[in-house]
């Protein structure tokens, strides 16, 4: 088995980075997965009937995109069958300001920085020569021009030992509708061809991590994959002129409390040194009120991004609760304290009432049983006035919205579920064959990395740090936690959902294999091409021949 040329892959970059696939613009995305399927169709006479290769329309998804599917079989018959997948999907480039368009030439566009304002550090690789600029060149399609360059290499190699499936997704930098819709198709594939997938390999780049005092920066592989949730918290208050101010409860002080206590609360910190990952934080904080108004708020909504390793489902909703009752509980300290204080000044008000917390799906049964049989098809008929472009989260809170305005729940209360989207982590426990194997595997390949780079910075982390698609190969766990999920998640199957139908229960071993690169979506996002288009290949390869 050969490695492709440094200046084939290089070429193949250029070409996919020049179509601007802008996740959600299904025209360009669908462009590029056109494109993907063009290349590995041209391979097809010469592979003696060995490779096949499927454009997959992404079930439930509104915008019609699809995804690539292909499966090279190896020289000889065997079911052992390695994954390699990515994402072809780009962040848009407003960050680029007046070269945005620009962005989608990397030779043209690392020419134009020379004359802009960057980082020290950006500037440094910028005129080193060893650095490549532009929207995708990092993230993710250098990783996915090296899986091409081999794929096209392999089709010729006699020796090739285990069967290669190629699949690229859409979507993966927003809501993975990609890769979520192809899982059907993914299973029926392997389940028709009889495969046994020993482990799944992302042309995820290797983000290269900042220097601090006490680490250097490193090129990190990892065996696991994030996972994300985001719990919202909706608080329903007591209308109140505010001149009656202790009459009413104000949302926005039970929510501003409750937002407090959530941010960066280490009860949810998980992992150590390099692994630790971020703490959770809110993303979103709002008023529900369309006017300028003096009633003291009645309703506000908050949601947090909460990364996990180990946590699952039922733990942060717990969190989720129990953290609701605590910020509560100090909005009734604090407007207690302003009453009795009030009392010194000759003023009585009355006590500040309890507050409830209620799941979402207890919201949910209290509506459906004020409806009755009417619910679904009044459900449905609100679902129909929800605009079509308008973000999966906001349409969520409009449900649980409509749903308080059925159930009537008793007030003051803080309504505690889930939002889209939802991804189960992926961490290698060593606990099958498979995953003993393929850290093993990459503790070698690593190792070697470090011999063949100049510099050594290299190193093997539990997890990427960050969100990916493959948090989606763990079946048996993605169906069981999905099940969990759903019950509290506003706007499940309608702007989200996982299918937890297939009958396919393998947990796929994954960890990343792809280039190396700094700055994802930023202005200076950019490949380091030595390293990418000279050591990565080999890596892949050497990878490969030890998994077959």
């Amino acid at each position: 088995m050969k490695t492709p040329d440094s200046a084939r892959i290089l070429e193949i970059l250029k070409q996919l980075c020049a179509i601007a696939s802008v996740s959600g613009r299904a025209e360009q995305e669908n462009r590029c997965a056109q494109y993907i399927a063009d290349f590995l169709n041209r391979l097809i006479p010469e592979s003696e009937g060995r490779l096949s290769v499927r454009l997959v329309p992404c079930e439930g998804d509104a915008l019609g995109r699809n995804a690539v599917i292909a499966l090279l079989r190896a020289s000889r018959a065997t079911d052992k069958t390695i994954i390699l997948t990515g994402h072809f999907d780009v962040v848009d480039t407003a960050v680029c300001g007046e070269l945005r368009e620009q962005a989608f030439n990397p030779d043209a566009y690392t020419e134009s920085l020379k004359g802009f304002a960057i980082s020290q550090e950006a500037k440094k690789d910028l005129e080193s020569g060893n650095w490549l600029f532009g929207r995708g060149t990092m993230d993710m399609k250098a990783g996915l021009a090296l899986f091409l360059a081999s794929m096209e290499q392999w089709i010729r190699d006699r020796d090739l030992a285990v069967n290669i499936l190629f699949w690229a997704v859409p979507d993966e930098e927003a809501n993975s509708a990609g890769m979520i819709g192809s899982l059907r198709a993914f299973s029926d594939l392997c389940r028709s061809e009889h495969l046994k997938c020993v482990a799944a390999l992302t042309g995820e780049p290797c983000f290269w991590t900042s220097e601090t005092e006490m680490t250097e920066a490193v090129r990190p592989y990892y065996l696991g994959t994030t996972g994300k949730l985001m719990p919202f918290f909706y608080a329903l208050g007591k209308p109140a002129h505010v001149g009656n101010y202790f009459e009413g409860l104000n949302a926005a002080l039970m929510l501003s409390e409750i937002v407090t206590e959530a941010e960066t609360d280490i009860k949810l910190f998980e992992g150590e040194g390099l692994d630790l990952l971020a703490p959770p934080t809110c993303l979103y904080m709002q008023v529900r009120r369309e006017s300028y108004s003096v009633t003291l708020p009645e309703a506000a909504v908050a949601y947090f991004n909460v990364l996990t390793a180990r946590k699952d489902v039922e733990d942060i909703m717990r969190w989720a609760c129990l953290t609701a009752a605590s910020g509560t509980a100090k909005t009734r300290r604090r407007i207690e304290e302003a009453r009795l204080f009030a009392l010194t000044k000759g003023a009585d008000y009355p006590d500040c009432p309890q507050v409830n917390i209620l799941q979402y799906k207890l919201l949910r049964k209290m509506a459906a049983a004020k409806c009755k049989e009417r619910f679904e098809e009044e459900l449905a008929g609100f679902w129909k006035s929800v605009p079509s472009d308008i973000d999966a989260r906001e349409a969520a809170i409009k449900e649980c919205e409509w749903l308080i305005s059925k159930a009537n729940p008793p007030r003051p209360a803080i309504i505690v579920g889930l939002l889209p989207p939802y991804y189960p982590a992926r961490v290698n426990r060593s606990a099958s064959e498979e995953e003993r194997e393929l850290r093993s595997r990459m503790e070698e390949v690593v190792a070697q990395a470090k011999e063949m780079s100049s510099d050594g910075a290299v190193r093997m982390h539990e997890v990427f740090g960050g969100i990916s698609d493959l948090s989606f190969l763990g079946f048996k766990t993605l169906n069981e936690q999905a099940l969990r999920a759903a019950p509290n998640m506003a706007g499940w199957g309608r702007v989200f959902h996982l299918p937890t139908d297939i009958d396919f229960s393998e947990e796929i071993p994954v960890a990343n294999m792809g280039p190396a690169g700094r700055d994802a979506h930023q202005m200076t996002e950019r490949l380091e091409l030595d390293y990418s288009l000279n050591i990565a290949p080999k890596l892949l390869l050497e990878l490969i021949r030890k998994l077959s």
